[in-house]
């Protein structure tokens, strides 16, 4: 076909015979397990409470031992507890039967056991004085780790103690399996020519979850050949959406593109030294698909 004779062809609308469902949101609730030291990965089997530190450090005044607190009681590894609780306490120091105690007796029967003074810290906060139990509240969703230390009559802070693990929605709140998103076109697109600069397909992309997500990839296909009408004659490419530059979608929420920032799927229509009559007023099914988590 000669140059001028494709500049005059010309195809309709590309409709959207289809608007698929985008491949599914990674919402799901994740394990966040404690890492041991020598552990560079642990698994849901080891989400237990750990010692973060060493027992002994530099400086203990001479019979004096480094405190080494003990959780017992903590959430599961994946909870949907929104105020868990913690209990932790600084188990005695058995002595053989023929070894005289030493430093401060130990309480006899019904005398209350030493106090103890602790320190917590919640995620990335600081430490805090602190005692058992200690309650949580006003979990947002997520993985999360708490942590204590123990101080002995010198003043020095023992090992830590810490628990890493994920709050989840409890289901009276709507958590259930992730659903997919949704991505479809809005209305129709303008004529394509040959050669003609590529046109953005302005889309919908709506989250059904009750939480939002962040969609990394949009991309668009071509779910059928038209008649006479190969796919190789035209050219598509994905959103400028990208795991760097996602796109969050609100809870229940919609969000269209293109952004001012987020370019949306565009297609053109290639020119081609070949007779490309056949494209003349053929329509074309889109498919979209895309990938996010949350």
């Amino acid at each position: 076909m000669s140059p001028r004779r494709i500049a005059a062809s010309r195809a309709r609308a590309i409709k959207a015979a289809l608007a698929l469902v985008a491949a599914s949101a990674c919402l799901g609730a994740v394990a966040y397990a404690a890492i041991r030291p020598e552990d560079p990965v642990a698994g849901l089997g080891r989400s237990k409470p750990i010692d973060t530190a060493p027992q002994h450090g530099a400086g203990a005044p001479r019979g004096e031992r480094l405190l080494r607190p003990r959780f017992i009681e903590y959430p599961e590894s994946i909870s949907s507890l929104a105020d868990p609780q913690f209990r932790f306490h600084v188990p005695p120091r058995s002595q053989p039967p023929s070894q005289p105690s030493s430093g401060a007796p130990s309480p006899g029967p019904g005398e209350p056991a030493p106090s103890r003074r602790f320190q917590c810290r919640f995620d990335d906060g600081g430490w805090r004085a602190c005692g058992s139990p200690y309650r949580l509240s006003g979990l947002v969703p997520g993985g999360h780790a708490f942590a204590v230390r123990a101080f002995n009559r010198a003043g020095l802070a023992g090992p830590v103690a810490s628990y890493a693990w994920r709050y989840s929605l409890p289901a009276e709140q709507g958590q259930m399996d992730p659903k997919p998103f949704t991505i479809e076109l809005r209305g129709e697109l303008e004529d394509l020519y040959p050669g003609y600069p590529a046109q953005q397909m302005p889309v919908r992309i709506a989250n059904p979850n009750p939480v939002p997500i962040e969609v990394t990839t949009v991309t668009v296909g071509i779910s059928g050949d038209p008649a006479n009408c190969p796919a190789e004659n035209f050219d598509l490419t994905p959103s400028s959406v990208s795991p760097t530059a996602p796109l969050t979608v609100p809870a229940a929420g919609s969000v269209n593109l293109p952004t001012e920032k987020i370019a949306a799927p565009s297609i053109s229509m290639l020119n081609l030294p070949v007779n490309q009559d056949g494209c003349l007023g053929a329509e074309v099914p889109l498919a979209f698909a895309g990938e996010a988590h949350g």
